[in-house]
């Protein structure tokens, strides 16, 4: 008797995992022009976004993180507005404790 059950499909981290490899094993001029194409798109859609329907910031916050694992300088904007978001989430908490 065989087992005929269907394969079990990968979780995205797994496939985030093989992609991270994917990219990994390319040269490094071919990776960074890569990283710049594919993150600066989502940056521009992102910004695009602001004035058209969609999540604007949050896919410049994720073209920023593409272009963080080629560039130094994305690494700190995404730093900061990492640090920013925290700042404002913890105003926001601070507001709503006073209001009750």
């Amino acid at each position: 008797m065989t087992n005929d059950a269907a394969p079990v499909r990968a979780g995205w981290s797994e496939r985030l995992g093989r992609v991270t490899t994917a990219v990994r094993s390319l040269p490094r001029p071919v990776r960074v022009v890569a990283v710049a194409c594919v993150g600066g798109a989502v940056v521009l859609a992102g910004v695009a976004m602001l004035v058209l329907p969609g999540p604007g910031i949050l896919a410049i916050l994720a073209g920023l993180a593409i272009l963080a694992s080629e560039f130094v300088w994305a690494r700190r904007v995404l730093d900061r507005s990492k640090a920013a978001a925290k700042a404002g989430v913890d105003k926001g908490r601070d507001a709503l404790q006073r209001r009750r």
